[in-house]
């Protein structure tokens, strides 16, 4: 195995990886290094295809990651002249999903 096999199975890897992620952050910044990796890959082999796909999906990816930190930081509000973060809507919502029920008792 050469150091252009290992670039393409980290890659790989790295794909895999983004795949198994829960979040949303954890799984840009994994497809960000992938894409990378893959463009690394592409290139250094004259795969036209691979490279291609992997430098349209870059922008794509850093424009996600870019919109996810800002939201993140859209949510942030001020308490009583302390920054605190507020919890993002989507675990606020399986919050209150959770409570419902046992409301409802």
């Amino acid at each position: 195995m050469n150091a252009w096999d290992a670039v393409g199975y980290l890659a790989a890897g790295l794909v895999f990886a983004a795949f198994c992620m829960r979040e949303i952050l954890h799984l840009r910044i994994v497809a960000v290094a992938s894409n990378v990796a893959f463009l690394a890959y592409g290139i250094a082999l004259g795969l036209m295809p691979v490279w291609l796909l992997h430098l349209v999906l870059l922008p794509v990816n850093l424009m996600r990651l870019w919109q996810f930190v800002g939201r993140i930081a859209t949510d942030a509000t001020e308490d009583h002249g302390e920054s605190r973060v507020v919890v993002r809507r989507a675990r606020r919502i399986r919050v209150e999903q959770a409570v419902r029920p046992a409301q409802q008792l």
